[in-house]
């Protein structure tokens, strides 16, 4: 009997990629066939000796490039020439995204310093706003109001900053926001860094539909991220406009988004 490695260790024996986070990622997108398969199962077991491709591969500086590119396509949004915030920037994967879609300009804006990829610290598009606090911004910071949000914040909740969001915005301006159950949940909730309980994923996500709304936000989409969170988290995808009447949202929604999420992100 052949050796067996699983298919994301294999990836960083041969050098194919410096991580097995990293590998995975890209075996959830459907970027690695064997030979000639598409292969979606990091945890797959493979012959040490096996043909590998890697498809289509895109380098990104961060993994909320993968989060955002699947937002960008469910809720057909278009951020070329649009000037944009990016709250919670991090190493920039939304920033990276959003300058390749067209973007105008991205404040990118997050409370840690010097965490933004080097790719992207001299781009004359990219505004860069470290160690501001997200509850400090304001409309002059950013030379007036923005097309759209993005955020991906960690460590607080999305309904202490919804009113903030709706300060910033345009008329009809767009936001996608990444829900993480784990920073909406109360510590009852929370075990080991991740909430396990679909039923709480129901509440929360409802919860922070009801605070949008109720902050002037129109609810237009709801979606589960396709990777989960580097602790294991599943994440959800929420997509809103600024004073519109185009929500034709329903919260009915949510248990369909949450139970899909269970089947298809823990399954992997």
């Amino acid at each position: 009997m052949s050796l067996k490695l699983r298919l994301d260790e294999l990836l960083v024996a041969r050098n194919f990629f410096s991580s097995r986070s990293r590998a995975s990622d890209i075996i959830k997108q459907g970027k690695v066939s064997i030979n000639g398969k598409i292969v979606k199962k990091p945890g797959k077991k493979v012959p040490l000796d096996i043909k590998i491709e890697i498809n289509d591969l895109k380098d990104y500086v961060g993994r909320g490039y993968l989060k955002l590119e699947k937002a960008l396509k469910v809720f057909q949004v278009n951020p070329e020439e649009k000037r944009v915030c990016d709250i919670g920037a991090s190493t920039g994967g939304f920033t990276q995204l959003l300058l390749e879609k067209g973007a105008k300009i991205v404040y990118a804006v997050d409370v840690g310093k010097n965490q933004l990829h080097a790719s992207l610290r001299n781009n004359p598009r990219v505004k860069i706003m470290e160690g501001t606090d997200v509850r400090n911004l304001s409309v002059e910071m950013l030379n007036g109001y923005v097309d759209m949000i993005t955020a991906d914040l960690s460590f607080i909740s999305l309904t202490k900053v919804v009113e903030i969001f709706g300060k910033l915005l345009c008329e009809k301006g767009e936001c996608i926001a990444l829900v993480k159950p784990q920073f909406e949940a109360g510590p009852a909730f929370v075990q080991k860094g991740t909430v396990k309980d679909p039923e709480i994923h129901d509440k929360i996500l409802e919860r922070v539909i009801k605070t949008f709304e109720h902050a002037g936000f129109s609810v237009c989409g709801l979606d589960y991220s396709p990777i989960a969170g580097k602790s294991g988290n599943i994440e959800y995808l929420l997509y809103c406009k600024w004073k519109t009447n185009d929500s034709s949202f329903e919260l009915n929604i949510v248990s369909e988004v949450v139970s899909e999420a269970f089947n298809k992100i823990l399954d992997r």
